[in-house]
């Protein structure tokens, strides 16, 4: 699905920072078909799907969620005020945008981004497209809290395999996944976002994955809306999968 524009408060964009910038080209390309243009962006058929930038030498990989907004200074304020902090303050990046990153009251890091040239990822859940962003938390009370302040979300109780989960609403839009951190997850995690691409076969991404010097965190198994696996990258850098059931393909 072709990708035209984001309204303030959606998430828009994920981005891989990566120790090894020529690793991770191989392995997503690999993977999910990704190529690289003009901008250093990769692309599924020509259309920008995620970014991709190097990190410190010797640190691993980690993806990072962006958020659009119309008020990069403004957000800023609105996460200092409610209990996050600024990471780095807003800044242009070339004629691309301004992209800005925070993290909430539980550590969680995440980016804003101002559209200019560029205004995010331009494909949706497509094979090998990002489908779903999800936050998981120590509390969920705080983390909710956070951000309906920030940009106005609130939660919705989801259908579950009766573990706790939620949407991310913003007025009529579900823009993302909300869960406990619970024994689903390695004990000393803290609270994280995830970017999740759809692929045709779960079991399937998880055996290429690890053919490609990759590694899965969490094999494919039934969710709500499909089959869903963890995975990390060769230099750590984690990421989910979902093979979407019929009733929940576009």
């Amino acid at each position: 699905m072709r990708i035209r524009g984001y309204a303030p408060g959606t998430p828009c964009w994920a981005e891989l920072v990566s120790p090894d910038p020529a690793a991770a080209e191989r392995f997503y390309g690999e993977l999910f078909g990704w190529a690289r243009n003009a901008d250093g962006h990769f692309t599924l058929g020509g259309r920008a799907a995620a970014g991709l930038r190097e990190g410190r030498r010797g640190g691993s990989a980690a993806w990072l969620i962006s958020i659009s907004t119309d008020d990069p200074s403004g957000t800023a304020g609105a996460v200092e005020r409610s209990g996050g902090a600024v990471r780095v303050p807003p800044a242009s990046v070339r004629d691309l945008g301004t992209a800005a990153v925070f993290s909430d009251p539980g550590g969680a890091l995440f980016g804003t981004w101002l559209r200019s040239r560029f205004g995010g990822a331009q494909v949706s859940f497509e094979p090998g497209a990002i489908c779903w962003y999800e936050l998981a938390t120590h509390d969920l009370d705080r983390t909710g809290a956070f951000y309906k302040e920030v940009f106005g979300w609130h939660t919705v109780e989801a259908p579950s395999d009766g573990r706790p989960y939620f949407e991310l609403h913003h007025h009529n839009d579900t823009v993302g996944g909300l869960l406990p951190i619970d024994d689903r997850f390695p004990p000393g995690i803290p609270d994280h976002w995830t970017a999740c691409f759809m692929v045709e076969d779960a079991a399937a991404a998880c055996a290429r994955a690890t053919e490609l010097g990759g590694s899965v965190a969490h094999a494919a198994a039934p969710a709500s809306a499909g089959r869903y696996a963890r995975l990390a990258d060769p230099t750590g850098g984690h990421f989910a999968v979902i093979e979407l059931s019929e009733d929940w393909a576009l």
